[in-house]
């Protein structure tokens, strides 16, 4: 995974934060909830969340690597990031990832 688990946690918390502060979003606390918890619950639902995007996409990434090693040259700089980006993007619509 491109991003530590501490830097997903931050951004996790950071847009929940910001979704409630702008009013997009609004929680009710659980009766009888200490104070916080909820938060707690539902940032660890969106880093949950991120983590799976992530692992899906580095799932594609491998795929879209396997592919690249098929070619019988080798393939880089510009040419290779252009190969990269066509096959990553006709892998991820074949499995609907949205990129």
């Amino acid at each position: 995974m491109r991003l530590s688990e501490d830097k997903v946690r931050r951004i996790a918390e950071r847009l929940h934060d910001e979704l409630e502060q702008q009013g997009l979003l609004r929680y009710k606390e659980r009766l009888g909830a200490k104070h916080g918890e909820g938060r707690a619950a539902r940032v660890k639902h969106l880093y949950d969340y991120i983590v799976t995007d992530l692992q899906q996409e580095a799932e594609i990434d491998a795929e879209v690597e396997q592919v690249l090693a098929t070619y019988s040259r080798d393939i880089k700089g510009t040419e290779r990031d252009i190969l990269f980006r066509k096959h990553k993007e006709e892998i991820a619509r074949k499995r609907g990832y949205i990129l």
